[in-house]
């Protein structure tokens, strides 16, 4: 018999959430749990800035090189996102096919709700998802998430997280941020393989090992980590 299939767990939110630290202490913990036995386990992160040509052309688009954010047809913009997920799906697949779990920093998700929520028609958003949801999955065949752990920051924390960098055509519009964040709980709301992790108590983002410690409940409960 061969290896029992792996699971593709993806962690989403807006900008400044602390996705790749959650990733990163995921992934420690599966490589080196307390009660001991390593759990078969890597890590990627979308978009491959460096190691994709399509990833390239995404750091191009999100400088503004192509334009503001209102100037770029979201149908288009979310090409080079695809792009980049399908030229990384054959290791992914690889990956399931040997029993790891794929710790996934930002997927299909991300590339969803970044443009979703550059339309305001709900039809628009309605046939917009559709083409690319048909585009990633039937099309170019990445495999689909077993578990999308979405993390809850609102804006006005988020923002200030990521204060210190250079902020890109996304990060710096602040009404946009917001539109993401509410097309993200609408995934959340009607999504079954999506969870929604509130990282902020009394208006203070919780420290990493807690809202990692969340993480894992969800896991365990789920049967992910077993």
């Amino acid at each position: 018999m061969g290896a029992k299939r792996g699971k593709l767990i993806v962690f989403e939110g807006s900008d400044g959430t602390g996705k790749t630290t959650q990733a990163k202490l995921l992934l420690d913990y599966l490589k080196n749990p307390p009660a001991g036995g390593k759990i078969p386990s890597v890590y990627i992160s979308f978009p491959r800035y460096q190691d994709s040509l399509w990833g390239q052309m995404v750091r191009r688009y999100l400088d503004g090189e192509f334009g503001k954010i209102d100037e770029v047809n979201p149908y288009l913009a979310s090409v080079l996102y695809a792009g980049d997920r399908f030229s990384a799906s054959t290791q992914i697949k690889n990956w399931l096919k040997e029993g790891k779990i794929v710790v996934c920093n930002r997927y299909f998700g991300s590339n969803l709700a970044h443009q979703v929520a550059k339309i305001n028609s709900q039809s628009e958003k309605s046939k917009f998802i559709k083409w690319l949801e048909k585009l990633e999955y039937e099309e170019n065949k990445i495999p689909k998430e077993d578990l999308v752990i979405l993390l809850h920051v609102p804006v006005s924390i988020s923002r200030k997280l990521i204060s210190h960098r250079r902020l890109d055509i996304h990060e710096s519009d602040l009404a946009y941020l917001e539109k993401v964040v509410n097309v993200y709980e609408s995934f959340a709301k009607s999504r079954k393989n999506w969870v929604k992790v509130d990282c902020v108590k009394n208006g203070k983002i919780l420290k990493p090992e807690e809202i990692h410690q969340k993480v894992f409940w969800i896991l365990k409960e789920r049967d992910i980590t077993s």
